[in-house]
């Protein structure tokens, strides 16, 4: 997958899981800076996910450096902002833990179809 497409995959679903993020506050209003971190974050998310594509790393591996960078964005991103005061607290910690998790399920369900469309394809291709 091209650099510009994981961008625009990043963007895509961190933007969505912002927009679950926002409906679950009672307070929607966004600032500018959150906006940019959003999407500066996402951005890192949907690039970062070159990891995968490398041959020689296991997807486990892969999985585990990913989300160590991303916690590193994270951490540096909300430590800018001034979003929490207790990094290594289980609200910090358990929210990002989850949040990528949401992240990564999403992923998940459209990679799976994905390779099902591709699959379906093949047989179609196959069958002339």
């Amino acid at each position: 997958m091209q650099l510009k497409n994981r961008l625009f995959s990043g963007l895509g679903t961190g933007a969505f899981i912002y927009m679950i993020v926002l409906l679950s506050r009672k307070n929607i209003i966004s600032s500018e800076a959150e906006i940019i971190s959003v999407l500066i974050i996402s951005a890192c998310a949907g690039i970062f996910t070159i990891i995968f594509e490398m041959e020689k790393i296991n997807y486990l591996f892969a999985l585990v450096i990913h989300f160590i960078m991303m916690f590193l964005v994270v951490f540096s991103i909300s430590f800018y902002n001034k979003w929490s005061d207790h990094f290594l607290s289980v609200d910090f910690l358990g929210g990002f833990l989850l949040l990528y998790l949401f992240a990564w399920i999403i992923t998940l369900i459209k990679t799976k179809k994905e390779a099902n469309e591709l699959n379906t394809l093949l047989k179609q291709i196959r069958n002339f």
